[in-house]
């Protein structure tokens, strides 16, 4: 029963996506979800007229791990902010 137990809360977080950051609630808070898109491939298109805070940011392609803000994973952020849970 114990394995049982333990192994439903590994299958459990291994599901759950782990909170965001301090530092990716501030990068959100930044972020206009409509100004970007997600492609079919997963991959993240920012608009042409795209700014986050202060930074332009037009017309970019990019993934998990490409583009990092103030220490946060941009394409992390918009998937958490933008993308239907």
């Amino acid at each position: 029963m114990r394995t049982a137990i333990a192994i439903l809360a590994v299958a459990f977080l291994a599901v759950t996506p782990a909170a965001a950051s301090p530092k990716e609630d501030a990068l959100g808070a930044k972020i206009p979800c409509q100004d970007f898109q997600r492609g079919s491939d997963g991959q993240w298109i920012s608009g042409p007229d795209t700014t986050i805070g202060t930074l332009l940011f037009g017309r970019h392609t990019f993934s998990i791990g490409d583009v990092d803000i103030g220490d946060a994973d941009l394409a992390t952020v918009l998937n958490r902010k933008c993308l239907p849970h």
